[in-house]
């Protein structure tokens, strides 16, 4: 932009000198021409710069660095060409704070749509806010630049990798039945409820032998047992403590989808939390299948963290005592100092990738995080 400008003085110097020493007039309509295109672009600017409008368009998902196609769209209603449109299209992971910033210029023929074709994506997981964050409309020379409102926006989420987890559920504290609800996929081992009635095969238990049914249709029919679902459980992400450490956010995105997920496939329900540290407070969902868990992560890739701050756990105490219970995993950085008392309400297992943690937490680092963590109990 700047040479352009430094071509356009140049020349008009070199038409001046001709003017003034040759008298050619030729010179001096090719002046008066370079200082008028400037001018009537400006005009043309100046309105076109409350018509354009811009779309952005981006998948929806995708994999660890893998690059996604990013479609920008700008619409000319009016009835002048636009010369030269310098954009700035922003692509930020809301979750890590990682920025990537690229510069276009193109041209927009009078009640015309362009579009551009960019590519993004991301190394870490997390939710990845496309905007055109700038534009200037300038004439042919780039000499001057009107600048245009911007209302293009898009979001794509670079899912976690899931890696398995082993989880233990403790006895409860209380001795009392963390649920009454029960699985309708699969039996489980509560002969006190019935899955299904079915004819006997061979390695089939006697205690699961219904003697009753057995008699009348004179031959061996078995109940499966029902599987308990368990409800008691709160899974909670603090983001306050935040180091900034890219690798580590990377890691406990993908350490509580992963736990979530275990959870489920062991027909476990659960509460997940987080705290918004924009706006001080506890964000809490219940999760019961695996459609509610993949409609919650976009929302949970966007949790920013925050260095310092009020405290999830201290919002969990003061907002949702409610998700309190029995069994609760606590993930962190660095803990903070509210988290000891939610021990209180129930038995808590503390998540840390702080090498400062505490005793009794499972510790892991950005390296080795699936080994570290592949079973563990509630």
């Amino acid at each position: 932009m700047i040479a352009m400008k430094l071509a356009w003085l140049l020349f008009q110097g070199l038409l001046c000198v001709a003017f003034v020493y040759l008298g050619s007039a030729f010179a001096l309509g090719l002046m008066v021409l370079l200082v008028l295109i400037p001018v009537c672009s400006l005009a043309v600017n100046l309105y076109a710069c409350r018509k354009v409008q811009f779309r952005v368009e981006a998948p929806q998902n995708l994999r660890k660095n893998q690059q996604g196609s990013i479609c920008v769209k700008i619409d000319n209603p009016t009835l002048f060409p636009l010369l030269r449109n310098v954009l700035v299209v922003e692509a930020v992971n809301q979750l890590n704070r990682e920025k990537k910033k690229m510069v276009q210029v193109t041209a927009v023929a009078p009640r015309k749509e362009k579009t551009i074709t960019l590519q993004a994506g991301s190394g870490y997981c997390g939710r990845i806010r496309i905007s055109v964050s700038n534009v200037k409309l300038y004439d042919c020379f780039g000499l001057v630049g009107v600048r245009c409102k911007c209302n293009g926006v898009a979001h794509m989420t670079v899912q976690p990798d899931l890696f398995e987890m082993d989880i233990t559920l403790l006895p409860s504290i209380a001795g009392v039945q963390d649920s009454e609800l029960y699985s309708q996929e699969r039996p489980g081992s509560d002969l006190t409820e019935t899955f299904q009635i079915r004819e006997y095969v061979p390695g089939d238990s006697p205690r699961q032998v219904h003697w009753k049914l057995s008699s009348k249709f004179d031959k061996l029919i078995v109940r499966d047992p029902s599987l308990p679902i368990t409800q008691n459980i709160l899974v909670f992400w603090e983001r306050t403590g935040e180091s900034g450490n890219q690798e580590i956010i990377d890691a406990q995105a993908e350490i509580v989808v992963s736990l979530c997920h275990s959870l489920l496939e062991q027909s476990m329900q659960f509460m997940i939390g987080w705290n918004d540290t924009d706006r001080n407070r506890c964000v809490l969902h219940t999760i019961r299948n695996t459609d509610e868990l993949v409609a919650i992560v976009p929302r949970l890739m966007r949790a920013t963290g925050a260095k310092e701050g009020y405290s999830g756990a201290g919002l969990l105490l003061r907002d949702g005592t409610y998700a309190l219970c029995e069994h609760m995993v606590y993930l962190a950085e660095q803990p903070q100092s509210e988290a000891m008392d939610l021990c209180r309400f129930g038995h808590v297992t503390m998540l840390l990738s702080d090498g400062n943690a505490l005793d009794g937490a499972a510790v892991f680092d950005a390296e080795h995080y699936a080994e570290q963590l592949a079973g563990i109990a509630l």
